[in-house]
């Protein structure tokens, strides 16, 4: 069965809506999703513009994936990189392989356009596709939660690393911080200490019936690894959290900084290059995805 594969203008209401119907019938019984929120979800303001491929059959959208864009930075050179998200097939085209159409679509999409890379975090479903049919290269992700205890920054500290992202794809955290807060102003917080700096979402989360409130990084930006312990610590004196999170790509130079990661129960990153030299690290947390 043959399908039509293109670029949608999303900024359509009518193309947005097809969009939102076509995710709620693939991933029912969950809601559909509100009015104009896959707009603002891509909206990230980076040096190229994130677009939404959809496969289509006698005139109707039967298959998505959205490419997501942010910039990043390698040796002194920009790139962007695009995260593959919102994928949705229709339950009565599935095993006709438009996911990996789509994929392999944008590949070709992104490449000749000089993009950087793609990446993103996949579900159980589709990690398998990624990684053995597609070409995607998965790096584990870790996790480490600090609890709000007398003197808990400093357990956790590793007073011995440095800042060192020689080598590193780094991406433009204040692009990703913007993005955030227009999406969840009222979720997004920014704490500050001298030129230093990290954002992430005040959420609740329940565990054995009783509600925790935690604090969620998105991502750090530091002007010297000293400010660190501060900016955890301006956390437990602006708000009343149990625990601090941080999520992170496995090869990020930013987890020597603190001790305690652990294996995450979520699947790793994935990543596949096009046009960029390949990197020695990848400083991905988790603020730049779509489930963040």
């Amino acid at each position: 069965m043959s399908y039509l594969i293109r670029i949608v203008d999303i900024s359509n209401p009518e193309v947005e809506f097809n969009l939102r119907r076509l995710i709620y019938e693939a991933n029912k019984p969950l809601d559909i999703l509100p009015e104009k929120f896959l707009l603002r979800n891509i909206s990230s303001n980076a040096s190229m513009a994130s677009f939404f491929l959809v496969a289509e059959k006698n005139n109707e959208f039967v298959g998505c994936n959205a490419f997501l864009a942010n910039d990043f930075i390698l040796n002194g050179i920009q790139y962007t990189g695009y995260q593959s998200c919102w994928s949705a097939t229709h339950p009565q085209h599935r095993g006709k392989k438009i996911f990996t159409t789509l994929i392999n679509e944008a590949k070709g999409i992104l490449t000749e356009n000089g993009a950087g890379f793609l990446y993103g975090i996949a579900n159980d479903l589709s990690n398998p596709i990624f990684i053995k049919k597609l070409g995607f290269v998965e790096i584990e992700s870790q996790v480490l939660r600090i609890p709000n205890i007398p003197f808990s920054p400093d357990l956790y500290l590793n007073k011995t690393a440095f800042l060192n992202s020689a080598g590193a794809c780094v991406i433009d955290e204040r692009q990703v911080m913007e993005h955030k807060l227009l999406q969840y102003p009222a979720d997004v917080k920014v704490i500050r200490f001298n030129q230093s700096w990290l954002w992430g979402k005040l959420l609740t989360k329940q565990k054995l019936g009783i509600k925790w409130p935690v604090f969620y990084v998105g991502g750090v930006c530091l002007e010297t690894e000293k400010d660190l312990k501060e900016l955890i610590s301006e956390i437990y004196r602006s708000y009343s959290v149990a625990f601090v999170q941080f999520f992170s790509c496995a090869t990020n130079t930013f987890i020597p900084m603190l001790k305690g990661w652990k294996k995450s129960k979520m699947n790793g990153f994935i990543f596949y290059n096009l046009n960029m030299p390949p990197p020695d690290h990848l400083n991905f947390m988790i603020g730049p995805l779509d489930i963040f």
